[in-house]
């Protein structure tokens, strides 16, 4: 009898722990940058589709605060839209990336759109990276000379 405790302790404590770690990381963790791809074809296009257009315009209208807090979104960098590709990205940040797919679902962008998600770095985090690594700190290019 005794045996079954052993097994099925740990079965039952597991994920209690492991829901408590997550939930003390995410209190902690800092926000990363994370861009939204998305993409739809020119018959969902909010252009081309009259409820398409009224999806993406009462959302521009919605208070969006309480769907990022949910989701661990601090904020938005910016929302660019190309109209002709029938493409976007978000910029946002966020200290929860694996929300990014239920926060898309609860602001309806998943329901005309095929959507990515992918971790973004700044030009000067690069730049700042590259140099470090191959030790350019003093290196100095030929037109600069």
């Amino acid at each position: 009898m005794k045996v079954k405790y052993l097994v099925f302790v740990p079965i039952i404590a597991l994920p209690l722990f492991l829901a408590e770690t997550a939930a003390l990381q995410t209190k902690t963790a800092e926000p990363t940058l994370w861009g939204i791809y998305g993409a739809h074809n020119r018959h969902d296009c909010p252009v081309n589709n009259l409820e398409t257009a009224k999806e993406v315009i009462a959302l521009s209208k919605k208070d969006l605060k309480p769907v990022m807090e949910k989701h661990g979104v601090i904020g938005f960098v910016d929302q660019y839209h190309s109209g002709l590709e029938h493409t976007l990205l978000w910029a946002v940040e966020t200290t929860r990336p694996h929300d990014l797919e239920e926060f898309c679902i609860d602001l309806g962008l998943a329901r005309w759109n095929d959507l990515k998600f992918v971790p973004l770095r700044t030009f000067g985090d690069v730049l700042r990276d590259i140099t470090a690594i191959h030790k350019l700190e003093d290196w100095i290019p030929e037109e600069e000379k």
